[in-house]
């Protein structure tokens, strides 16, 4: 395999078994030995763990970055933009459930410093995401789109109502009528129902629309 081939077939182990065993409880070995590389090989191209470690959370999050952000700041309207963003950022979600959740496992942990990490991905050729969001907030306040509204409280509403459903999916399971529809149908309703309430808070009345 050539070398880009090998290193992304070591991603890609890394991060099964790091979303299955965390950090602390994954082992160089078994990384190697589910890309199918031998050890001395894994260390040439990640010295330890830790350099592992950091480009998995660095990949995921470029990952994140292309599939959201950068399909959605293509939208030249604040309400198209908004709407693709809440469309991606949930079908991302859905699809990275385990990755997700182990994001924020590890975060809790303090294994990273995400801001730290951001900083260093998008210092140089990409904006950092809440600077993006922040610019078109403002622009749309700017062309009379939306309201005035608090750039950061806004963002704070829409990661919260994204969120929301992916991490406390099983108890709303348990208390809340869902007639055994399946998830994916949950996702479909709250796309559309976050959009609305976000929409609907923050649109210029003047347009009627």
């Amino acid at each position: 395999m050539k070398e880009k081939q090998v290193e992304q077939t070591i991603i890609d182990a890394a991060i099964k078994v790091f979303v299955d065993k965390g950090k602390d409880g994954a082992r160089m070995q078994e990384i190697a030995d589910l890309a199918g590389v031998n050890k001395m090989l894994l260390h040439y191209y990640f010295v330890d763990k830790d350099t592992l470690f950091l480009e998995v959370i660095r990949r995921v999050s470029s990952d994140l970055y292309e599939n959201v952000i950068e399909k959605s700041i293509q939208e030249k309207k604040f309400k198209d933009f908004l709407s693709t963003f809440i469309d991606r950022h949930f079908d991302y979600l859905d699809t990275k459930k385990e990755t997700f959740q182990f994001l924020l496992w590890e975060l809790s942990r303090k294994h990273f410093d995400l801001h730290d990490l951001l900083r260093n991905m998008y210092g140089t050729n990409r904006e950092n995401p809440y600077e993006i969001l922040c610019d078109r907030i403002n622009d749309a306040i700017r062309t009379k789109e939306i309201r005035k509204v608090d750039p950061k409280e806004f963002i704070m509403n829409l990661f919260s109502l994204d969120l929301f459903l992916f991490l406390s999916y099983p108890v709303i399971r348990e208390i809340v009528p869902l007639n055994g529809e399946p998830l994916s149908i949950e996702i479909e309703q709250r796309k559309k129902e976050v959009f609305r309430l976000l929409w609907n808070d923050i649109k210029n009345e003047q347009d009627g629309k």
